[in-house]
């Protein structure tokens, strides 16, 4: 009797050792929060329920912006909910959060228009001002230059600015109206 009082309790022992320890080894989940679960409330049908989750329509615009090995100018695609307005603001936006992918943080002060041009005016501490040479500068000037003329036909023209005065870094600079680019002449 001894004995078997010693194996259960042995067995009970090891039981609770491998019970506590699978209590307490949690897998941690991470909600992936691009993904929205909606279940149909008591006044529902399941066609409205899964008529909420249907994604938009899209559109795809053509945007520029560097490639990470040759630091040259590529053009990517960008897909955005059909009703979205294009502006020069979004365009720029659209650029600037291409080229913060390839960690390059691009400091935009404002971007404005005037008849038919867009300004685009950078902050003096932030690429493409600073941190960066001749080459990134000037692609990621070209990037937003021809990703404003392609999406936007009534601008054809685009003018660089740093904090609303006349473009000059430690590798280019323009003048206060001077056009970086004019779609008009490339055509």
């Amino acid at each position: 009797m001894k004995n078997t009082t010693r194996k259960l309790t042995v067995i009970l022992v090891l039981f609770l050792i491998v019970l506590t320890t699978a209590c307490t080894n949690k897998v941690e989940v991470k909600k992936d929060t691009s993904i929205t679960i909606v279940t149909p409330s008591a006044g529902q049908d399941k066609q409205t329920a899964k008529s909420a989750v249907t994604p938009s329509a899209t559109k795809e615009i053509s945007i520029y912006t560097m490639n990470e090995n040759t630091q040259d100018v590529e053009s990517v695609s960008a897909f955005v909910s059909e009703d979205t307005k294009i502006t020069p603001e979004f365009i720029v936006d659209k650029v600037a959060d291409s080229l913060a992918e390839r960690l390059i943080d691009v400091g935009i002060d404002s971007v404005t228009t005037e008849k038919d041009t867009v300004i685009v005016s950078f902050l003096s501490d932030a690429p493409p001002v600073v941190q960066v040479d001749l080459t990134v500068e000037t692609t990621i000037l070209d990037a937003i230059a021809q990703s404003l003329v392609d999406n936007l036909p009534e601008y054809p023209k685009v003018i660089f600015r740093i904090e609303g005065k006349e473009y000059k870094s430690d590798n280019l600079s323009f003048g206060l109206n001077s056009v970086y680019l004019d779609g008009n002449k490339s055509k």
